[in-house]
């Protein structure tokens, strides 16, 4: 029974790390933007409409997808005054009772919200109100997706707390 658990948190820790990696080469386009526009903004005096809402954009979804994979390496930021001096087993029962009281409430008000949103913007084909109005609706979908892999990487994090506490064993 722990191999297909173990096996299915293998899975979801796989998709959490390959798409927030993936995600992360949005950097790339990102910095060519900028300095695109810093060019022809300074060197040309012909700055663009386009070029720094095409980067916010871009950087959104770069950093919403990044989220699972930061939980799954346990690096989101912490204040922990007394944390790293509890032990294994106490700080599964600490994560334990915090995510399942704040955690999941937040992760589902956030798939929730954000899924109906993501659903309105694509049936009206939403874009942003600039000059340049690109479509917002990909970038809306991008957070639901993000908020669900968040969603799963918790799950993930929940159940391997939970078998440390019963069985002592990491999975």
């Amino acid at each position: 029974m722990l191999t297909k658990i173990s096996r299915l948190l293998k899975g979801i820790d796989w998709l959490s790390e390959n798409t927030g990696k993936a995600f992360s080469l949005l950097v790339l386009p990102i910095i060519a933007l900028e300095a695109g526009e810093s060019i022809l903004r300074y060197v040309f005096g012909k700055p663009t409409d386009w070029t720094w809402e095409l980067a916010s954009i871009l950087f959104g979804a770069l950093f919403m997808m990044g989220g699972a994979w930061v939980m799954k390496d346990n690096n989101h930021v912490r204040t922990d005054v007394f944390y790293n001096k509890l032990s294994r087993k106490w700080k599964a029962y600490f994560d334990l009772f915090f995510f399942t009281t704040i955690f999941f409430s937040f992760a589902f008000v956030m798939v929730w919200k954000t899924g109906g949103n993501a659903l309105y913007s694509v049936s009206i084909r939403e874009t942003t109100f600039s000059m340049w109005a690109p479509p917002l609706y990909p970038l809306k979908v991008i957070f639901t997706v993000a908020y669900i892999l968040l969603f799963l990487q918790g799950l993930a994090k929940w159940i391997r707390d939970f078998v440390y506490v019963i069985k002592g064993v990491e999975i």
